[in-house]
């Protein structure tokens, strides 16, 4: 009878007995959960940044990883360089898995227990002691012959169609992007799930212009009047999403095996983005698309939605941010950056009639002199100043439109046409063929008196509120790109742009073009001094 028994070694005896209570045999019982390992940057001087879970700091301050995850994840920063992800996974058996092998002695623990815990414990598996992360990207700042830039809208309009899901069993499979878990992509593009995505999304546009801050391209200097010269706006489409999840043929096992070992996935986003350039008066001047990845975050399946919601935005900012970096060296290779003296054109003088002095006129009478100039995407205001039809507003009222078309004071419409226009300092002359109009007087004074009592007339918000009169006083005089503004605290609203700014007597003093907005600014309007226009557009009186 003894002769029949088999042999069996002492360790696999203790793995055993202790084993029948745990489930679990010699090589997961006697190998460690956690590993050492040193990770660095090619970046020097480069900080990490770890994990709140799955990390431990032995007392010499190294850093021990949790192989029960089978992905870890670390972060890169450094001053001046895109912060980066690095991830790194299980990816050789230690000298422990060789213990799983003695539990073959033992065949019904063995069979039954010891070999599929044993064979695919994550704690059989190492990583690599030493880690080394590709260099981070510098921010390619503004250089001081560039112009300066900002981002306006950032957008998803996504199809449901056009969201698609890639599965992964291990990092070495994502990097190559060719071998894919065909069953569950197949699984999820025709799940009827998906939903279309349509949103604006300011929390991108704030986050993707702090980048652009980081990289000097924000003027922080002349903030209140930029320059039509220097200045360019972006606007970012999201039109597809790729969702690459990297899971691992060892964390699939072990979920069939033993659901009660936690194992973690990786998971990357993919964007289709569509770019449009813009210039100050947010007219297209070039388009382009970016079809860029994420870096790779720590997913954990059993996370909340809470927690999923923030991977998912976290790894969009990633994206866009990488797509953000890439327009930036493609408008540079473009000549598109490129600051260039903008000369005003050589503009024959157009001579009118002088409008006669009103004295001690009448708010009504003024009102007929000032017209709703309705354009494509909205409206602002205008002021008649000769009989035979021609109308000053600002010049980014009627910017980009195709059709303009004036609405006089007595309810009357006429299609107007652009006649010239000043960019820099934001004026545009167009005219009607219409006669016998009532015109106001423009003011050529560069230096009009402070504290006076003027008012705005234009159509605030609404068509519907055309010819609408506010008080209040010039504050002060500014002078900024070589372009002169009045400062008043009257009431300005979306619609007033291109309206006059009036004296008592009736004298245009300028023309509404902007004011400041924002918590805590109240009352600070600007018009264009009205001295400008003869100048910009090369009017004169007879």
């Amino acid at each position: 009878m003894k002769k029949m028994l088999p042999k069996i070694p002492l360790l696999a005896v203790a793995g055993l007995s202790v084993g029948l209570v745990t489930l679990s045999g010699c090589a997961h019982m006697f190998s460690s959960r956690h590993q050492k390992v040193a990770i660095q940057s090619a970046t020097p001087g480069a900080k990490i940044h770890y994990p709140e879970e799955g990390v431990k700091t032995t007392k010499s301050g190294a850093r021990k990883y949790d192989k029960m995850r089978a992905y870890h994840t670390v972060s890169f920063e450094k001053e001046g360089y895109k912060t980066t992800n690095y991830s790194f996974q299980l990816t050789k058996r230690s000298p422990t898995f060789a213990l799983a092998i003695l539990d073959l002695a033992v065949p019904l623990y063995g069979w039954f227990y010891g070999i599929p815990i044993d064979l695919w414990s994550p704690k059989t598996r190492k990583f690599d002691n030493k880690q080394t992360a590709p260099a981070l990207i510098a921010y390619d700042k503004r250089k001081t012959d560039e112009k300066f830039l900002s981002v306006n809208t950032t957008a998803f309009d996504i199809k449901g169609k056009d969201i698609t899901w890639h599965q992964y069993l291990s990092m070495t499979q994502y990097k190559d992007g060719k071998k894919k878990d065909s069953r569950s992509v197949r699984k999820f593009n025709k799940s009827g799930e998906r939903d279309d995505i349509k949103v604006d999304n300011t929390i991108f546009t704030d986050a993707l212009n702090g980048t652009i801050r980081r990289m000097s391209f924000i003027d922080t200097t002349n903030t209140i009047f930029p320059s039509a010269s220097n200045t360019l706006y972006l606007n970012a489409k999201v039109k597809k999403i790729t969702v690459h999840n990297v899971e691992s043929r060892l964390g699939r096992k072990i979920k069939r095996r033993a659901a009660n070992i936690f194992v973690n996935e990786l998971m990357a986003m993919e964007m289709d983005i569509e770019w449009e350039v813009l210039d100050y008066y947010k007219q297209k001047v070039y388009s382009t698309n970016t079809k860029l990845k994420s870096d790779l975050y720590t997913y954990y399946a059993s996370s909340k939605a809470g927690q999923f919601d923030k991977f998912v935005r976290s790894s969009m900012a990633d994206n866009l941010e990488y797509s953000l970096l890439k327009i930036r060296k493609e408008l540079a290779e473009k000549g598109l950056l490129k600051i260039s003296d903008v000369k005003a054109p050589t503009l024959a003088a157009i001579t009118i009639a002088r409008p006669p002095k009103t004295e001690n006129g009448r708010m009504n009478d003024f009102l007929k002199s000032v017209v709703s100039v309705k354009v494509d995407d909205g409206h602002g205001s205008g002021a008649v100043i000769s009989a035979d039809g021609y109308i000053i507003t600002a010049y980014h009222v009627v910017a980009g439109s195709k059709k303009v078309e004036v609405i006089f004071n007595d309810g009357t419409k006429a299609d107007a046409e652009v006649i010239r226009k000043n960019e820099e300092a934001d004026l545009a002359l167009i005219k009607v063929t219409k006669t016998g109009l009532i015109p106001i007087a423009l003011s050529n004074s560069n230096e009009p008196e402070i504290g006076v009592d003027v008012w705005a007339i234009g159509t605030p918000k609404s068509i519907e509120l055309g010819q609408s009169v506010s008080k209040g006083v010039l504050s002060a005089v500014r002078l900024a790109n070589n372009v002169s503004y009045l400062q008043t605290d009257v009431s300005i609203n979306g619609g007033n742009s291109g309206g006059p700014l009036i004296s008592k007597d009736g004298m245009v003093l300028g023309i509404v073009t902007s004011k400041l907005i924002g918590i805590g600014t109240e009352g600070v309007g600007f018009a264009i001094n009205a001295d400008e226009i003869f100048k910009k557009l090369n009017i004169k009186y007879e």
